[in-house]
């Protein structure tokens, strides 16, 4: 069995998008497109305001454009609006409100936005309301979400939320390490070991076939928010 408690450092101040060249006018062309009412284009907007890309770093207009975005149907700006009144910047734009927060942040939880889906599953944990974590941290884990991973194979040996599976934790925990370091220690090859030992025949072909099967791969809004400016690049191209 192995032995770590539950890791709940939230990923609510993670910023979203991988780095990328800006070209010249990308704020001004987001800024025509927001004003015209594109939902997309005041996510990405809020995006350099929220990080000082191209624009001073404001945290109150970006809390306005993620605003307007989320109201107008934008997933993303829906999780950054969540994670300002989760705290994100303090009090400077916005005074904290849990309530808001998870609100928020559950709208792009359910579109498929994984680094929301971990936060939800935080909010939970932190409460002990593991029935409602565990749904959050699996669809999260089969995106291949290390955190969730590991999470979930400690629900899975303890019971919390879901039944006892010893395969499922086998699966789940040797997944956290290879999709976290790229490789097994030392400490958890031994961990996984002791694990293996304690299943029979039936539950060692149960677990290889759940290790097989589990990660699905992000979808395609966990995609498109990874893509950061380039994605932001093309919402200005468009005609």
């Amino acid at each position: 069995m192995h032995y770590w408690r539950i890791a709940l450092a939230s990923a609510a101040l993670a910023l979203s998008g991988a780095a990328c060249a800006q070209s010249p006018g990308l704020p001004e062309r987001l800024e025509r497109l927001a004003q015209a009412g594109n939902a997309e284009a005041s996510y990405h907007l809020g995006m350099l305001y929220n990080n000082g890309l191209g624009v001073p770093q404001d945290p109150r207009r970006a809390f306005a454009l993620f605003r307007a975005a989320a109201e107008g149907g934008d997933p993303l700006g829906a999780y950054k609006l969540g994670c300002y009144y989760a705290g994100q910047f303090g009090s400077a734009a916005v005074t904290p409100d849990e309530a808001q927060a998870l609100r928020w942040k559950l709208v792009a939880a359910r579109a498929g936005y994984s680094l929301a889906q971990v936060d939800v599953a935080i909010h939970y944990a932190r409460r002990d309301l593991w029935a409602e974590a565990f749904p959050w941290f699996t669809a999260a884990a089969r995106q291949g979400d290390a955190q969730s991973l590991y999470n979930l194979s400690v629900l899975y040996t303890e019971g919390r939320g879901t039944g006892r599976s010893r395969p499922h934790a086998w699966a789940t925990f040797r997944l956290s390490q290879l999709r976290s370091r790229g490789r097994l220690t030392a400490n958890a090859e031994q961990a996984l070991a002791d694990m293996w030992n304690a299943m029979n025949a039936a539950e060692r072909t149960q677990a290889q076939r759940i290790e097989a099967d589990f990660v699905t791969g992000p979808t395609e809004l966990t995609r498109r928010a990874m893509s950061g400016l380039e994605r932001a690049e093309q919402v200005a191209a468009a005609r």
